[in-house]
């Protein structure tokens, strides 16, 4: 399996009285771990209560945590509340200080999202590790975004669509492409994303599957049946599956790092990989990705 490296903020969501370990790019790096890609993941987290939470759950996944990740100050928390419709809505205390990642080609794929990729002092060393990765790694980003954390939109705007650009492979929730480009329809959205760069672009649209668009062709793929608990970590484990879908197809990968046409096929069952790790998510509370055993149970079936 592939050498990945994560970059991006750990921390608990709290709901009610319990405390699950969190935050996007901690769920997306479980998430592969699970399925069986070497992880190493750089973030930060505390010594606290809470930090010895992430690590133990972090540890269980085989994800190797980067020295200098844990260090002394607090585990950032996500308050979490649930609406009717079994949809999170989160309150957020969060700070991050990620270590600096290597220029090299070590890591087949880089990935990073959410909050750590645009707040200081972790989002310029993101930015740098983007810029300054080899040109066999591929790159992918999730913006996954909490407005309630932004206090200027026009420099979030900005730093999201550079770590686009930088970007082989993004993806966006319908939520997030509302917030980021108001009165644009769903495909404009992704035509405009995929201006900047990215050779595959994919939008979730919850329970109604996902849009991509790559080398100019659209695809529309419906969910996964699902028995839904609640949404939490669900485009975490989209994320994961896909990038796990594109990995295991190494002509895709190399297509989509070098900018060229992909094989519709290759690209639809990467989509298919990402509802299915999705759908097995939401069956179950918290963020909890699936394990390869069952994740490849799901798949065959």
């Amino acid at each position: 399996m592939s050498r990945i490296s994560v970059m991006g903020e750990s921390l608990v969501d709290v709901v009610g009285e319990t405390a699950h370990p969190g935050g996007s790019p901690l769920n997306v790096a479980v998430g592969l771990a699970r399925l069986g890609h070497d992880i190493q993941f750089y973030t930060e987290f505390g010594q606290d209560t809470y930090g010895t939470q992430i690590a133990e759950h972090l540890d269980q996944a085989g994800v190797h945590v980067v020295e200098g990740s844990v260090t002394e100050r607090s585990t950032s928390v996500a308050q979490v509340e649930m609406d009717e419709h079994s949809n999170a809505h989160y309150t957020f205390d969060i700070h991050q200080q990620i270590p600096a990642v290597p220029a090299d080609d070590s890591s087949e794929l880089l990935h990073t999202g959410s909050i750590a990729a645009w707040i200081e002092p972790s989002g310029q060393g993101i930015v740098d590790a983007f810029q300054n990765a080899s040109e066999s790694s591929l790159r992918s980003y999730d913006p996954n975004l909490r407005p309630d954390l932004v206090e200027d939109r026009n420099s979030a705007l900005q730093r999201i669509e550079l770590l686009m650009t930088l970007s082989h492979v993004v993806k966006l929730s319908d939520v997030d492409g509302q917030w980021l480009y108001p009165g644009m329809e769903p495909w404009e959205v992704l035509e405009h994303v995929a201006s900047l760069g990215p050779a595959l672009a994919v939008m979730t649209q919850g329970g109604d599957g996902c849009l991509a668009l790559s080398s100019g062709r659209r695809f529309d793929v419906d969910a996964s049946p699902t028995n839904l608990v609640d949404t939490i970590g669900a485009g975490d484990a989209f994320m994961s599956g896909l990038l796990f879908g594109v990995l295991a197809k190494p002509e895709l990968a190399q297509a989509l790092r070098n900018g060229v046409t992909a094989e519709s096929e290759d690209v639809e069952e990467a989509l298919r990989h990402a509802l299915t790790s999705a759908a097995l998510t939401v069956a179950q509370a918290g963020a909890n990705p699936p394990w390869i055993e069952d994740f490849s149970l799901a798949i065959n079936n």
